[in-house]
């Protein structure tokens, strides 16, 4: 029995469901290759993790960011241009001596006087507080002028007058030269002046014809550290001032009566502010040292009064009451203190009493310095 649709025949029932059935597996073979597509996405995913990978090395940098930071910590400039801490040879003047010795210094070659023991009036009395006012008066330039400058209170910090005790200690004859400053220069312990020149010369330190004269342009610090450099230090307001006076107490170093012709002050070269018409001592501006031999002081000290001013050890600050034995000042303060008086001043300002403040980082054509040594702790020092 034949089965179908009549003229249907079983082979061509059979060829056509072959190719229907090629036609269904061809449809689902392309079906199935949108799966097979599907591996791109790993491709994709496959970059996450490069990707990724980036995060690690961009938080590898700030560690190289962070270590510039002890570099920077590393550069604290400051504490290199002081040089006095330094190790110094150790140099010691003789321990046993007498008014009217002297000792040269091997560091620097200056001539040291020996200033003995004892005891002296420091500051002004009343009688010697009314001889400065009237100094300055008389040395004024007009009576407007003095009636500004010439008051109880320019003097005030001379007050008061107490007696002070000193052991023995030696002190540089002149002020410290230009030429020995430069030595300590060369030497790098020493920083050079603020200034090369002075007040009428443009050149000054450094020139050869002026290396006798006394350094100036040299605040108090830098002083200090030259002693320190030559084995010594600065002295202090009380041992200067003894040096000058002595146990008598004088006014000027040579005696109580102003000599023009015994120191470098504001004569009639000196045209800067009031001067002394009078008297030529031959300079307008500072004068080789030891110029003034008449000028010495009780102890053999030369130019205490005149040529520069001379930075001392101590802080500027009222003296206090009483008797001192080996006083050094304040413990602390905003001025440091010059005495000795200049080229530029006058007599008031010259008296061996005379002080006054300035500030740490002072520095001028008029104020320069010397030095002073103890006597060696020992058996024979003090």
């Amino acid at each position: 029995m034949a089965y179908g649709r009549p003229g249907y025949s079983y082979s061509r029932t059979w060829h056509l469901c072959l190719i229907v059935t090629a036609v269904i597996a061809l449809a689902a073979g392309c079906a199935r290759g949108e799966p097979v597509a599907t591996p791109a996405p790993p491709t994709t995913t496959a970059a996450l993790p490069a990707a990724a990978a980036l995060p690690p090395a961009a938080t590898s940098v700030p560690p190289a960011a962070t270590s510039a930071p002890p570099t920077a910590t590393a550069t604290p400039i400051p504490p290199t241009p002081t040089p006095t801490p330094r190790a110094y040879p150790l140099v010691s003047p003789p321990a046993s001596a007498a008014l009217g010795d002297t000792w040269t210094r091997p560091t620097d070659g200056a001539a040291m006087v020996y200033v003995p023991a004892g005891e002296f009036k420091m500051g002004s009395d009343d009688q010697e507080f009314a001889y400065a006012i009237q100094l300055c008066k008389q040395y004024s330039t007009d009576p407007a002028t003095a009636r500004a400058t010439c008051s109880r209170n320019a003097f005030s910090d001379e007050r008061l007058a107490h007696h002070v005790a000193l052991n023995g200690f030696w002190l540089d004859r002149t002020e410290v030269t230009n030429g020995q400053y430069r030595r300590c220069v060369e030497a790098e312990a020493c920083i050079p002046p603020v200034d090369f020149g002075s007040y009428t010369r443009d050149s000054y330190y450094g020139d050869g014809a002026f290396d006798l004269y006394p350094v100036v342009w040299v605040t108090r610090d830098q002083a200090a550290g030259y002693c320190a450099w030559a084995g010594a230090r600065l002295p202090t307001e009380a041992e200067w001032e003894y040096a000058a006076r002595g146990p008598e107490g004088r006014v000027f170093p040579w005696g109580d009566t102003f000599d023009g012709t015994r120191l470098n002050y504001c004569d009639v070269n000196c045209l800067a502010g009031p001067n002394d018409p009078t008297v030529d001592d031959g300079y307008a501006d500072t004068a080789p040292v030891a110029s003034f031999p008449s000028g010495a002081s009780w102890c053999g000290a030369l130019d205490l009064a005149g040529n520069v001013r001379e930075w001392v050890a101590d802080w500027y600050g009222n003296y206090p009451g009483g008797r001192q034995v080996n006083p050094t000042g304040p413990s602390s303060g905003e001025s440091r203190i010059p005495r000795g008086g200049s080229w530029l001043d006058v007599p008031g300002d010259i008296r061996s009493a005379n002080r006054g403040g300035n500030s740490t980082d002072y520095t001028r054509h008029k104020v320069g310095f010397r030095c002073a040594a103890s006597l060696p702790v020992g058996p024979a020092g003090p």
